[in-house]
């Protein structure tokens, strides 16, 4: 008796949806490839799995094939990207594939990249391996937004996130804290799922952050850290100026001071010029400073201005806002108010996303 059409959708799907699982503990991490995850099964046993390396190399469906003592003739490979086809620092994905005679290839998306798109297929029937497309097609479109968008546009993804109080103030006049610790928790999650965090000096004026993931097991997956700081006025005695010598740190400025820029030297910051554009420093070019360098996930942790430049200005990809049950009232400063109703008049790509974070929530909106 043949077994049913969906029931063998249903089994690609759960292989799909564990490779994807596999993709996302890279997420952000993969230096200018994109995050991959691959899994192998045989007589429907997962028997591999994988995912892209950390700083993108070697790519996941070589890592799930150099397993030893394992026969993977005949076997099934799921990917959530199309499998590479053209020789770039590596040898292609297809050639490994085909030199350990899988009977089939199933992936998500197809890879963006023009020396790979739409060539795996051609490539592999050449050998009589099957290859199907579109597997959990609608999931994979929104894990490689980020990917698509840095290969198809001059831009880059940018995701941006606002903490505040339950009537919409950021600041706590008495208390540094206005989400409780899983709130901040998830907030160090989203560091580590961007390989670039972004913010103004007037927050590190204001608050003095880290910027980093410090989560346990997590804290090699702290992001890069970009400041604009237009007239060199971030102290050096500041956490990430002190800090930069583990973690790379760029500051975009305009105004030039020689004796500050060799003492930012000194604590092995990266200093970069950017032209002024209506006095503030021109955001295109910093864009194109990252993309040019091969970041592509940013994460913006900056106040309500800097957030409203941004929605205004349409750069924004995703919005998160981290939720407090708590009403600050009198204590309260900052208030986001103006700034959520623009959000809220925004015809959103994508219904909101909320998480229990126990008292806090979390919202997340996919604006472009």
């Amino acid at each position: 008796m043949s077994t049913p059409k969906n029931n063998i959708n249903r089994k690609h799907k759960y292989f799909m949806k564990l490779a994807y699982n596999q993709a996302g503990k890279v997420l952000g991490n993969t230096g200018e490839n994109p995050a991959v995850g691959c899994v192998i099964v045989k007589n429907n046993v997962l028997i591999s799995l994988s995912h892209t390396n950390f700083n993108g190399r070697p790519h996941a469906e070589k890592i799930a094939l150099s397993k030893k003592k394992i026969n993977f003739k005949d076997s099934i490979l799921y990917s959530t990207l199309e499998p590479c086809s053209h020789h770039g620092k590596t040898p292609p994905c297809t050639d490994v594939i085909k030199k350990n005679n899988l009977k089939s290839v199933y992936f998500s998306k197809f890879d963006p990249d023009k020396r790979s798109f739409k060539k795996a297929k051609k490539k592999l029937s050449k050998y009589n391996i099957k290859t199907f497309e579109n597997v959990y097609k609608s999931v994979g479109r929104n894990f490689y937004r980020d990917f698509y968008i840095s290969k198809k546009t001059d831009n880059i993804y940018i995701s941006s996130k606002l903490a505040t109080s339950k009537d919409l103030f950021i600041s706590d006049k008495h208390n540094k804290w206005i989400t409780n610790i899983y709130s901040r928790g998830r907030a160090h999650l989203l560091r580590a799922n961007h390989d670039s965090i972004l913010t103004t000096s007037k927050t590190i004026l204001k608050d003095d952050p880290m910027l980093n993931c410090r989560i346990n097991g997590l804290e090699k997956f702290s992001p890069k850290r970009f400041l604009i700081d237009k007239n060199l006025s971030i102290p050096v005695t500041s956490k990430v100026i002190k800090t930069a010598n583990n973690i790379e740190t760029y500051i975009f400025y305009n105004f030039v001071d020689n004796f500050k820029l060799k003492k930012l030297k000194k604590f092995k910051v990266k200093t970069i010029k950017i032209d002024l554009k209506n006095n503030h420093l021109n955001f295109n070019e910093i864009i194109f400073f990252l993309k040019k360098k091969g970041f592509y996930r940013l994460l913006v942790e900056a106040g309500i201005k800097f957030n409203n430049f941004l929605l205004e200005n349409n750069y924004i990809n995703d919005f998160y806002h981290f939720y407090s049950n708590e009403l600050l009232g009198f204590k309260g400063s900052h208030n986001a108010k103006f700034f959520f109703n623009r959000i809220n008049k925004i015809k959103l790509n994508e219904k909101e996303i909320r998480i229990n974070l126990f008292q806090d929530k979390l919202y997340k909106y996919s604006i472009k």
